[in-house]
């Protein structure tokens, strides 16, 4: 159990925590003395919190386990609209959105947030399928980073969203686009743990979910508001 758990955090630490740190930066890069330094902290703090409280959630729901009946349609159907749920809490938070440069802190937030949650999911993923090979959990780290990148550029557009007063349809519509997602990731998972299909399939299904994300968080960043950079001639 210990070497589960020590394996669950270097990876996840490896995966997740320092890749939202480090794409969080690549956001606000040169922007540091434009920006609220206690907010860039408030946000990646809150998300973790936040993360981790959506991620119980989940776990004592079963959300996240496979039915006999029903397969991962819990998975599927229910995970992206708690994940939203958070997302759309934090980035409506009044200390961040009636910030100019809101949208820079929700990335923040989006980022940690995804990093907290795809930690404990593969801490847990570890505990519960103690004989999974590295190479599934290779798999399923980078769905997870897929998730992370996902997430980060969510909280942009759910805080474009509720600046232009439709944040609660943004979220729904990312909801939306996150059980399709959610649906690649149970595909995944089923190769993983019943061998149900090719590995070939796996790795595009993979690859679609981290093209979709990856746009996702491109395009957030593009729109991002503009701010002017720090330099000597100001």
């Amino acid at each position: 159990m210990d070497s589960i758990i020590f394996q669950g955090n270097v990876i996840g630490m490896l995966m997740y925590i320092i890749p939202a740190l480090m794409l969080f930066l690549f956001v606000i890069n040169g922007l540091e003395d434009r920006l609220v330094e206690r907010k860039l902290y408030l946000a990646s703090g809150i998300g973790v919190v936040l993360g981790t409280i959506a991620q119980a959630i989940i776990f004592i729901s079963g959300s996240h386990m496979y039915d006999i009946r029903t397969g991962y349609a819990s998975m599927i159907l229910v995970i992206p609209f708690i994940l939203m749920m958070f997302m759309f809490a934090g980035v409506n938070l009044k200390t961040f959105k009636e910030e100019p440069a809101a949208p820079y802190y929700s990335a923040g937030y989006g980022l940690f947030f995804g990093g907290s949650v795809e930690f404990w999911n593969l801490l847990m993923t570890e505990d519960i399928y103690y004989d999974i090979s590295s190479g599934d959990i290779f798999l399923i780290t980078f769905f997870g980073l897929s998730t992370v990148l996902f997430l980060g550029g969510a909280g942009m557009w759910i805080s474009y969203g509720i600046r232009n007063e439709n944040g609660i349809r943004g979220t729904g519509r990312l909801a939306f686009l996150y059980v399709f997602l959610q649906y690649l990731y149970a595909s995944g998972l089923e190769h993983v743990h019943y061998g149900k299909h090719d590995l070939y399939l796996i790795i595009a299904c993979l690859i679609a979910f981290l093209v979709v994300s990856g746009a996702l968080f491109h395009q957030g960043y593009l729109r991002l508001p503009k701010i002017a950079k720090n330099s000597n001639g100001n």
